[in-house]
């Protein structure tokens, strides 16, 4: 059971809105009715109420910093169980291991992972997520994944896509994908949460599969996204190949395209063209791939948003210190001024939104959108003394900075700590049981290797099991 929506008060905080026309406000009120941002105004200290804000809780917003709530633009949920055993010790690579063990998911197994990432969402100020769902294996699969995003609290999008190392002549379940919206009417998505589709395209399947992929998505109006990362299977990759899907119209408005680090200059003209959108997800794209090209794709008006990827890597939701990271390497790879701290900010959170085409829904702190807010402390000692409050949340901005965490109105994460409904299971709890009664199985069918047990290490807290060291791809 969720928390209820609050009706609240931010008073006297730091506004850094994202919207043009409210601009910063060193000293903001921001008013909260029926989990919409119902006005905002600067503070007036000790002047009365009006009738408006009358009776309604305050929170204290002095020494704070209020902006809106990140947004995620791919991130596969489902493997979120698989942290603790991705490492660079040989046979613990990603893929290995996620072959290993995505199939000895059970279908509560899809649900608590789901669970466990927007868990450390809501502790990293996230708001939003598109759930790339690339293990699909039936519609009980996709219906434990839409669950725990709506029992989350959080927005987003849930992207259908194909069982984990799907066969490339097998098609999505295009059936199930025209039955989601029967079986998950809008009565039932509280608003928070949209339908797209997860393909392989081109380079993975022949015509047959993905020319039917993407005539079932846009004759049901879902958005397609799509991984480009031929760089992980082609050495000396030095293209995307994105003007072949050009040609084949497979580009436009309602795809989005992942990681794209090997783009070229036609590829990049291609996206900007077919005003294409591109998620990256440096932190796993710098691991595994080589440097994400912001500066580029910005550079060429190409839409850009950030994400995670997946927490099995292994990755962390700390969103401010991924924009540290960034701004750094852009400064060190390019030398260009285009990738500011205010920019990056922009990219984790109205861009985002317009990504999932949600700009007129959240993405900034602007009356009559959803209230999708986050609250840092800026008195804490790493953003103390501070000139510019954007360039200090970028530069040395922390998680546990964050105070207060509001989606669509409601609290779930105050004073540092994540909020639970009365009865609920904390989703971190529960993942870790899930996570080690999966790797129980996968070793019992000769998947996966159990490490030795320490008799001084108390159940469940032991060291992170390592993968079996497997010959097949």
């Amino acid at each position: 059971m969720l928390p209820e929506r609050t009706d609240l008060l931010v008073s006297g905080t730091y506004l850094i809105s994202m919207d043009p026309g409210v601009g910063d406000l060193p000293r903001a009120d921001v008013l909260v009715r029926d989990g919409r941002i119902a006005g905002v105004r600067p503070h007036a200290p000790g002047g009365p109420r009006d009738s408006g804000s009358a009776g309604i809780p305050v929170i204290d917003g002095i020494g704070t910093v209020t902006l809106p709530g990140f947004v995620d633009t791919h991130w596969h949920l489902w493997n979120s169980l698989l942290r603790g055993t991705v490492g660079d010790r040989p046979g613990t690579d990603y893929f290995t291991v996620k072959r290993a063990l995505a199939p000895h998911f059970e279908v509560e197994d899809f649900y608590w992972a789901a669970r466990l990432g927007l868990a450390e969402a809501v502790n990293g100020g996230i708001t939003s997520v598109h759930n790339f769902d690339h293990n699909v294996r039936d519609p009980e699969d996709a219906d434990a994944n839409i669950r725990a995003h709506l029992d989350s609290g959080l927005r987003g999008r849930f992207s259908y896509g194909p069982p984990d190392s799907a066969p490339p002549d097998a098609t999505n379940d295009l059936d199930d994908l025209a039955a989601l919206r029967t079986r998950w009417p809008d009565s039932r998505l509280d608003g928070r949460l949209d339908f797209g589709v997860a393909v392989r395209g081109p380079y993975r399947t022949p015509p047959q599969v993905y020319e039917r992929e993407w005539e079932t998505a846009r004759a049901l109006g879902l958005p397609i996204t799509m991984h480009c990362d031929r760089c992980l299977r082609e050495e000396g990759c030095r293209s995307c190949g994105l003007t072949r899907l050009e040609e084949l119209g497979l580009l436009g408005e309602d795809v989005q395209i992942i990681h794209a680090v090997h783009a070229g200059e036609q590829d990049i003209q291609a996206l900007a063209r077919t005003r294409t959108r591109v998620s990256l997800s440096p932190m796993t794209e710098m691991r595994t791939m080589g440097f994400p090209l912001l500066t580029e794709l910005l550079d060429a008006g190409v839409r850009v948003s950030l994400s995670l990827d997946t927490l099995a890597m292994p990755t962390s939701a700390d969103i401010l210190g991924h924009l540290r990271a960034i701004v750094s390497v852009e400064a060190a790879r390019t030398g260009s001024a285009t990738v500011t701290p205010r920019r990056l900010l922009r990219l984790a959170t109205l861009d985002g939104a317009h990504d999932l085409g949600l700009q007129d829904v959240t993405g900034s702190i602007t009356p009559g959108k959803r209230a999708d807010m986050v609250i840092l402390r800026s008195t804490d000692i790493n953003l103390t003394p501070s000139g510019d409050p954007v360039e200090a949340l970028v530069y040395t901005g922390q998680i546990d900075n964050i105070d207060t965490v509001i989606a669509d109105g409601r609290i779930l994460k105050r004073h540092g700590r994540r909020t639970l409904a009365d009865g609920e299971q904390d989703p971190v709890t529960v993942a870790t049981a899930r996570r080690d009664a999966l790797l129980r199985r996968a070793a019992a069918a000769g998947d996966w290797h159990l490490p030795p047990v320490d008799a001084d290490t108390p159940a469940g807290q032991g060291p992170a099991t390592i993968a079996q060291e497997r010959s097949r791809p």
